[in-house]
């Protein structure tokens, strides 16, 4: 017997529920697909769809024949710094990180094959402001990682499976800043020239990782738990150099100018941590099924960033290391969803995501605090096609911050963030 009435409401109380737990941090990581987006990405436990893939794959043996989902995250993040200097917005960037997902299971044996195409790490933050006053210390953060995941899972029995994969990540990394040279224009004793100049650097960068996990389902309530090994990030690319805001009328400036910025070669490194993550869920009744999930990130191994810059035009380097000195963290997530009917599903969460950025190193790449994540979504589901869509909002908290103007040293400010994350997909059953 059904209760929609009943599932409506404790889907709504679970929501609410959720919002008296600790803050947390976006950090650029999304939930793919959306159904596991609306419910805040609690989903390990049950992965009872091809997104298994990246939340537990060896959940892709309860997936029955030759499944397939495809969809599109689409993220809007807002950010502000804000100090006795003034307020400064970074540009709005709405990014598009795909989804594909593809998983085959023996009609009778217990193997079980997929592949994964999606982004794991889709980040970019511009403060494109010309008069931003962290710009000397950074003024574009880019990190856009796609993952191909080939995946084995075998079936146990007894509502046990197993299962692992190999996962081939690659993109761009990219870091810009902005400094002041002093550019002998004319002969001497004819003072130097304070130009001010933009440093854009980009890589081609990519990694090999692999992950294992575990899940067990029985009618009524089942866990799973994956590890994830770190990704790191490696790789060439370009840096160039563009002087702004060029005094006009000095002899000989343009000549100098061009003669100073030569353009050349980058390296730069990046780690995406080694994470562990595990879920439990259950079921009241069979219309209503309620997860927590836990992920801990080691985000400790990123002790610090290296960019090697050939040449090096503001002569900090060739090699730049940026402090990190970030700290683990462990993400808390609630999802619960509820059959309203046959075919739709309502479904909702809440998760807490603590920031890896400590005080002592917040910079305008990454000034993100802890943030409060709340999902909402809805499924339809014809006999062999399903349609998904989620919604999530991560309300960061606000952060001071000083060092971040090397104009004015002593000068602190305040960064506050927001993000709204929507996810569509569309899963076929063949």
């Amino acid at each position: 017997m059904r209760h929609p009435r009943r599932v409506v409401l404790l889907c709504l109380v679970a929501v609410l529920a959720g919002s008296s737990l600790a803050s947390a941090s976006g950090f650029g990581l999304f939930q793919h697909g959306g159904r596991a987006m609306g419910q805040a990405g609690a989903f390990t436990a049950r992965a009872s769809e091809p997104s298994a893939l990246t939340y537990n794959p060896a959940a892709i043996t309860k997936l029955d024949g030759f499944q397939i989902q495809a969809g599109l995250d689409l993220n809007n993040a807002s950010d502000e710094y804000r100090s006795a200097t003034g307020s400064f917005s970074a540009r709005h960037i709405i990014q598009f990180p795909p989804l594909l997902y593809t998983t085959w299971k023996q009609k009778e044996g217990p193997f079980a094959l997929g592949i994964g195409i999606d982004s794991p790490f889709y980040y970019s933050l511009d403060w494109n402001t010309r008069l931003f006053p962290g710009r000397f210390v950074t003024r574009r953060t880019e990190l856009r990682v796609y993952e191909v995941h080939p995946v084995l899972a075998y079936d146990l029995g007894e509502g046990w499976s197993f299962g692992g994969g190999v996962r081939y990540a690659f993109g761009n990394l990219e870091q810009e800043d902005n400094a002041r040279l002093r550019i002998q224009a004319g002969p001497l004793p004819d003072p130097p020239i304070n130009v001010e100049v933009e440093r854009n650097s980009g890589a081609d960068v990519d990694a090999l990782a692999w992950d294992l996990a575990v899940h067990y389902a029985a009618p009524s309530w089942g866990w799973g738990a994956v590890y994830r090994s770190p990704e790191r990030l490696k790789g060439n690319g370009d840096v160039s150099y563009e002087a702004r805001d060029v005094p006009v009328g000095v002899p000989g400036l343009d000549a100098a100018i061009r003669a100073r910025l030569v353009n050349g070669s980058s390296r730069q490194s990046f780690e995406i941590p080694r994470e562990v993550r595990a879920g439990i869920w259950y079921a009241p009744y069979p219309e209503l099924r309620i997860e927590l999930d836990a992920n801990l990130q080691s985000w400790s191994s990123l002790e610090n960033t290296d960019v090697t810059f050939d040449p090096n035009v503001f002569g900090d380097g060739p090699t730049v290391r940026t402090a990190r000195d970030w700290k683990d963290t462990t993400s808390l997530r609630l999802g619960i969803e509820g059959d309203i009917t046959d075919n739709f599903v309502l479904f909702g969460g809440v998760a807490s995501e603590p920031s890896p950025v400590p005080d002592s190193t917040v910079e305008p790449g990454f000034p993100r605090g802890d943030a409060m994540v709340y999902g909402a979504g809805f499924s339809y589901n014809f006999p062999q096609l399903s349609f998904d869509v989620g919604y999530s909002i991560h309300e960061h908290d606000d952060r001071g911050a000083s060092g971040q103007e090397l104009l004015n040293p002593a000068r602190t400010g305040t960064y506050s963030a927001s993000d709204q994350v929507w996810g569509f997909a569309v899963r076929w059953r063949f």
